[in-house]
């Protein structure tokens, strides 16, 4: 609940204050590099292992992801008569799982290596993706910056991650005190997301308009209800299933807001701003139920 609360003021302040939240923008990238590292230092041998044991499972979450998510935005863009929206709902399925997915399978005890990989396997594949499906499903061709795209994965999240994995490996006795203290490095980052997407976006953000926010808002529980039930089918364990249904659910849509900008134009690049902040906020709603209900441990344990 507390992550909730604090995603909804961080999304109140950017709005009525989004010149002094935009102050904080320059901070983004190395905060979340940061929280990467830590992120990576909560991997566990357990962890490790799961991973060796099944190692196309990264393969088959990312073509679960890439046809589930783009099938499902195309199907809920016919609803649309302008063509400008029609590619911007296709295009927010077919972003890579946001960067935020990571620290949101670390609060819902999912399998982080598996996050991790899918994230970084998704951004890095995205330039092919968008290829393939935008003219496919929408018509468009889209001028992708793919080395800047696989840069930022990389640095972003591939190479803190593994740095704070091989921490926890070669140091393995940790205080009992760093996983909480990760967790809530994560949650600090989540808000800093949420308040600079907003702010950068505010004047977008009120063009949304009420029809436009129920096809977005399908489109990302039906993303979540698919990849739980694929993740089903294709027998994965809890903590798999888990991380498949956010990793699938919260796409990058601040890329897509960013690509839209630049080549599609601003009626484009609505939905990616509306669904950017709303899949971090409908993941942060929906932990505090996933915990009533009894289907998740504690977010943290004190075993180091």
């Amino acid at each position: 609940m507390a992550v909730l609360i604090s995603v909804l003021i961080a999304a109140a302040v950017a709005l009525f204050l989004p010149d002094a939240v935009l102050r904080l923008q320059p901070m983004l990238a190395p905060a979340f590099a940061l929280t990467m590292v830590l992120v990576g230092s909560l991997v566990r041998a357990e962890h490790r292992e799961s991973f060796r044991r099944a190692p196309l499972r990264p393969i088959l979450g990312l073509i679960c992801q890439y046809t589930v998510m783009p099938l499902t935005a195309w199907l809920i863009s016919l609803a649309f008569q302008e063509p400008a929206l029609r590619i911007g709902i296709v295009l927010v399925g077919c972003m890579p799982g946001a960067i935020a997915s990571n620290v949101m399978t670390l609060l819902f005890k999912g399998d982080l290596i598996l996050s991790i990989t899918l994230t970084t396997l998704a951004t890095l594949t995205c330039p092919v993706i968008l290829a393939f499906w935008l003219p496919l499903l929408a018509g468009a061709r889209l001028e992708v910056p793919a080395g800047s795209l696989a840069v930022s994965a990389v640095w972003m999240v591939l190479l803190p991650a593994a740095a704070g994995i091989l921490l926890r490996k070669y140091l393995p006795k940790f205080p009992a005190w760093w996983d909480r203290m990760a967790a809530l490095v994560a949650s600090v980052a989540i808000v800093l997301i949420i308040m600079v997407v907003v702010a950068a976006n505010r004047e977008r953000l009120a063009e949304t308009g009420p029809f436009l926010i129920a096809a977005l808002v399908t489109l990302n529980l039906s993303a979540y209800g698919v990849a739980y039930l694929a993740g089903g089918l294709l027998g994965w364990p809890p903590a798999q299933r888990r991380t498949l249904v956010i990793e699938v659910g919260m796409q990058n849509a601040g890329l897509g807001s960013v690509l839209a900008m630049a080549h599609l134009g601003q009626a484009a690049a609505i939905p990616s701003a509306f669904y950017t902040a709303l899949c971090v906020l409908t993941a942060a709603m929906g932990l505090p139920l996933w915990r009533r209900l009894g289907r998740i441990a504690p977010v943290v344990d004190k075993s180091s």
